[in-house]
């Protein structure tokens, strides 16, 4: 399989670059990034082994890419509006879109938008940050969890699955799509939040009992949406995730990242969806509500929206 890497940032220049090293075929859509990028390749520091990659194939224009089996699309929610558009001149026949962002209900958008391509969703757990223009530092884990949106994909799923395994990138195949977004979302909404209302990392909301009790509440919460939207995530999975956290390196979220450096926050995605998802379903999440419009309130004061 060719790739084609859109949003050469903390994970996509990551995984990307993987798959480059192992032998692969990889384009890079870069933006700011671009021109080092091209003059002194990709450089990313990793526990598992450093990469310094020499005559990379990046691009500034989407419609200069050769044509590849598969995208990764690897950017932040927040610039989904409008992404149709940019993405379109990447998709040929058969192209597979490979969704790896947080939040819910991405595939089947980008199903809405090319209906006539495969989907596959991949949860990203992983430690990464972009320390500088074509520089990323991998501070730890790795692994995706892959699904397909329609069984009838599973196998460009496994095949999908085994080319990453074969370029060191540990992978999880699951059935049930929906139910991985979900599980992910266990992590992700209290972890996200709370790193940006309480102004910590993770290992500082895991050392005391209140804000300990606040990530209970709140995976508590998304299992009890899960549940309602027919996604069973079995209750051991609370305490399994927090001795998870627990054994983490001191580690700041995304979404700490985007509010300390002034960005707009995945909200939408992580937060709006799957709430919207599970009212309709007849389960009213407090927490997760009040947790959201602090963080809606903390954005405005910033970006004024």
């Amino acid at each position: 399989m060719t790739f084609t890497v859109f949003g050469t940032g903390a994970v996509g220049a990551y995984y990307g670059g993987r798959l480059a090293e192992a032998g692969n075929t990889v384009h890079f859509l870069a933006r700011s990034d671009y021109s080092e990028i091209r003059k002194s390749g990709l450089e990313i520091t990793s526990p598992r082994g450093d990469m310094h990659l020499n005559d990379v194939s990046v691009f500034n224009r989407a419609e200069d890419i050769p044509p590849s089996d598969a995208v990764l699309i690897s950017l932040k929610t927040t610039g989904n509006a409008g992404l149709k558009e940019k993405i379109a001149p990447l998709i040929h026949k058969d192209t597979a879109l490979i969704v790896l962002q947080n939040g819910l209900s991405m595939e089947q958008e980008f199903q809405e938008w090319f209906p006539d391509n495969p989907v596959l969703g991949g949860m990203c757990f992983i430690c990464s940050r972009k320390t500088g223009p074509g520089t990323i530092e991998h501070q730890d884990y790795g692994l995706i969890t892959l699904g397909a949106l329609d069984p009838k994909q599973n196998p460009l799923r496994d095949e999908t699955g085994r080319i990453m395994e074969a370029a060191g990138i540990p992978v999880t195949i699951v059935e049930d799509l929906h139910e991985a977004r979900w599980r992910k979302l266990l992590w992700n909404i209290p972890y996200n939040g709370l790193s940006v209302v309480l102004d910590s990392s993770t290992d500082k909301i895991m050392s005391h009992p209140s804000s300990r009790g606040l990530i209970k509440t709140l995976m508590e919460e998304v299992i009890e949406g899960a549940a309602a939207c027919g996604c069973t995530i079995e209750a051991e999975a609370v305490e399994k995730m927090m001795i998870f956290t627990d054994k983490m390196i001191p580690y700041e979220p995304s979404m700490k990242l985007d509010y300390k450096n002034g960005r707009e926050m995945e909200i939408e995605y992580m937060y709006d969806r799957p709430l919207a998802e599970a009212a309709i379903k007849g389960a009213t999440l407090k927490s997760i509500s009040m947790l959201r419009d602090q963080l809606k309130f903390i954005q405005s004061s910033y970006l004024g929206n």
